[in-house]
């Protein structure tokens, strides 16, 4: 079965991440002939294994009629878009020319809008088959009209080996000068408002207040800018905030860590961090936000909080700081979650299942 898979995006994303999981897993079977269709010069470009046709879609009508020409002679059976605006210029392109399996995976749980766009994006019956990465995305599809029997539930996965307690963090903590008897509380997300860092650096100030050795680690892309060093600044946290910026070496990071926090305001899928924090079995804290509460079970694999409260934030990692042996429990049924229900293999045999009968 020859298959496409296309996104749109530049950077490496958790969505971005699947669909390379995917990809690669899907092709190392004999029933799937995989090829990846991105961006030109693109981090899915740069990291993919599999075969890859680099599309330019920053027009989205020219980069349809291109896609339309590249479908009229592959004659893939399914085409499965990974991002929105990959959905858009494969919806055209089904205009020009006959795909017979379109699916869109959603990965974020902000509500639709019920504009005449949107409605049509998800509605139509060009789509075979939406798929949502949590319970909550999964509402969020029906509650535009959208019929259930049309929208699935695939979690996203972990690589559960990438992902391991055995991973030493130790040259981590060396490069930002954090003793080793300190406790570190790491939060790994791209700079966004909607990913809380003002609560979060609310929460650390009342931390700092009441606990001694604590380091607050800030990992990901436009982490080490201007704007979060001031907000850093107007809360006198210059010593306890290590800016990371964008790094590949996340196992590493997370393993010089004690505690990993996700504290979106809203948007979530299921956090990427959290299940990748839990797979190493770090306690864990997230906001019941989105679909979190679907791999955060409260005070047993992790602590669930309130979104936009920073004193529940700061009493969830003091809590976690004076009880180590509850937090080490909540880890270990963390990782034990992780590898039963949201590894990266458990998400290619649903993926296949469902290729295989749309068929």
């Amino acid at each position: 079965m020859k298959i496409f898979e296309i996104s749109n995006v530049t950077n490496y994303s958790g969505g971005a991440a699947q669909m390379i999981f995917l990809s690669e897993g899907l092709e190392k079977k004999n029933d799937f002939d995989i090829t990846v269709v991105c961006q030109p010069d693109s981090e899915i470009s740069k990291r993919v294994k599999t075969k890859k046709i680099e599309l330019d879609m920053n027009s989205q009508i020219i980069a349809s009629v291109r896609l339309a020409k590249i479908i009229s002679k592959e004659k893939p059976g399914i085409v499965h878009c990974h991002h929105t605006k990959a959905h858009n210029i494969v919806l055209m392109a089904s205009f020009l020319t006959k795909i017979p399996n379109i699916i869109m995976t959603r990965r974020v749980s902000f509500p639709i809008p019920k504009s005449p766009i949107y409605l049509y994006k998800y509605k139509t019956k060009k789509n075979r088959k939406l798929i949502a990465v949590s319970e909550k995305i999964k509402l969020n599809i029906l509650d535009i009209g959208v019929e259930p029997s049309r929208v699935q539930v695939i979690h996203s996965g972990t690589d559960c080996n990438a992902f391991n307690p055995e991973i030493s963090g130790e040259k981590i903590r060396q490069e930002f000068n954090i003793p080793k008897n300190a406790v570190v509380v790491c939060k790994i997300s791209g700079y966004s408002h909607w990913k809380g860092f003002t609560y979060f650096l609310d929460a650390c100030k009342k931390i700092t207040e009441s606990i001694d050795n604590v380091y607050f680690l800030l990992v990901g892309k436009d982490t080490d800018g201007d704007e979060i060093s001031r907000e850093v600044s107007k809360r006198s946290l210059e010593r306890n905030v290590k800016m990371a910026g964008f790094r590949n070496d996340i196992p590493q990071i997370i393993a010089a860590s004690n505690i990993s926090v996700n504290v979106s305001v809203d948007g979530e899928g299921i956090s990427g961090a959290i299940r990748e924090s839990m797979a190493m079995e770090k306690p864990v804290i997230a906001t019941d936000v989105g679909g979190n509460s679907e791999v955060v079970k409260n005070k047993e694999n992790g602590i669930l909080v309130e979104p936009k409260n920073s004193q529940s934030i700061a009493d969830a990692v003091i809590y976690l700081i004076k009880n180590p042996s509850e937090a080490g429990k909540m880890g270990k049924k963390g990782r034990e979650l992780i590898i039963n229900n949201f590894s990266v293999d458990n998400m290619i045999l649903k993926h296949e299942k469902l290729y295989s009968e749309l068929a």
